[in-house]
């Protein structure tokens, strides 16, 4: 929590964007990461719950954009408090960035559905596209220290995906392909995680459970049972 002495407008303190730009480079080279710009759009209005966003570039490819929210007002000085998040842009390029350090390609196109917010266990589904194919990941942070964030990408098969896989397996298993099969979402790549299937064969129809049983990289092994 910060407070900050500032200058009233119409009998509403407010802090300026030039104090909320120098606190926010001062916590992040405390921490040992410099950034290399940071640009906040709006003075922060001194009514507890209220916002502003700041843009904070450390390089080209990782920067972030820290909420700041009103926590208290005593008189002119506001007192906030600041969590680390990235806008969709962001987690983008940094998802891309992840995914080329993974020995992924480099020229990866990324399409994240929303941003990410800086709290333990905060997800954000993300699609990446190279060579034609596109693999979906979730987007999950694993830590919080101060205004940095570090976020783990987890594989995903999607509903399709799944549905597909199964009848392939049942095809190799029965030696023919049943007619269809309907899951009941997608599939996150985390040892126990399940879904749930309905499979069609002409008049003949069969409930089964997917279990996720191991995952290496982007493989997601899994084993699946009739549903009892």
């Amino acid at each position: 929590m910060v407070g900050c002495g500032t200058d009233a407008a119409d009998g509403v303190p407010a802090v300026s964007t030039a104090d909320l730009q120098r606190d926010i480079a001062e916590r992040f080279a405390e921490a040992g990461a410099r950034p290399q710009s940071v640009t906040c759009k709006d003075p922060l209005v001194g009514e507890v719950g209220q916002t502003a966003r700041c843009d904070v570039t450390m390089s080209p490819t990782n920067s972030f954009e820290p909420i700041v929210t009103v926590t208290g007002v005593d008189g002119e000085t506001v007192d906030y408090e600041l969590l680390p998040a990235l806008s969709v842009e962001q987690l983008e390029r940094a998802v891309a960035r992840l995914v080329a350090e993974d020995g992924g390609p480099p020229d990866s196109t990324v399409t994240c559905q929303a941003g990410l917010l800086g709290r333990p266990g905060e997800v954000a589904r993300c699609d990446v596209t190279a060579g034609g194919v596109t693999l979906r990941r979730t987007a999950e942070v694993t830590g919080v220290d101060g205004l940095m964030m570090n976020f783990d990408l987890v594989p995903m098969l999607t509903k399709a995906e799944v549905e597909r896989s199964l009848l392939d397996e049942l095809a190799r298993h029965l030696g023919r392909r049943p007619d269809s099969a309907t899951c009941s979402g997608d599939l996150e790549g985390r040892p126990g995680n399940s879904v749930d299937c309905a499979v069609t064969d002409g008049p003949e129809s069969a409930a089964f459970i997917l279990t996720v049983t191991a995952v290496d990289g982007d493989r997601i092994d899994y084993s699946y049972a009739p549903r009892g």
